[in-house]
């Protein structure tokens, strides 16, 4: 007599299948939610760097119109402002003007330097951004 053997899976062999396939799948959704919460953090960082840059561009302008004949002690500042940032929520921005180097007695110096700070707080953290630059 001849005997037929069926061939197929096992209970055993596909149950196994099937918890390496959640694995992989489970790591991979973990891979996907890290991304795309890097990327919204990346989206963030950038959409307050240029919120700091537009202020910072603005400074000099006023600061150059301000007192056209250079850096003088009086023109040193410090101004703070919170605008609301969508998808951010609200956004402190320290504004600091100052000479960088010391005028001699009323001279003045050719040169200014404008800080803008950017603070907010997500997920429970205060996080900071700054730049600055020299303008004359």
């Amino acid at each position: 007599m001849n005997q037929l053997k069926e061939q197929g899976f096992t209970a055993v062999e596909l149950l196994i299948t099937l918890f390496i396939a959640a694995v992989f799948l489970f790591a991979g959704y973990q891979l996907y939610i890290q991304v795309t919460r890097d990327a919204d953090d990346a989206d963030k960082t950038a959409r307050i760097s240029n919120l700091v840059q537009e202020r910072m561009r603005e400074r000099l302008a006023e600061v150059t119109a301000q007192y056209p004949n250079g850096c003088i002690s009086a023109s040193a500042a410090n101004t703070t402002q919170s605008q609301s940032v969508e998808g951010v929520g609200s956004v402190s921005f320290n504004t600091v003007t100052r000479c960088p180097i010391a005028a001699t007695s009323g001279s003045a110096t050719d040169l200014f330097q404008v800080t803008v700070t950017a603070t907010y707080t997500e997920l429970g953290q205060t996080r900071t951004l700054q730049h600055s630059t020299y303008a004359n």
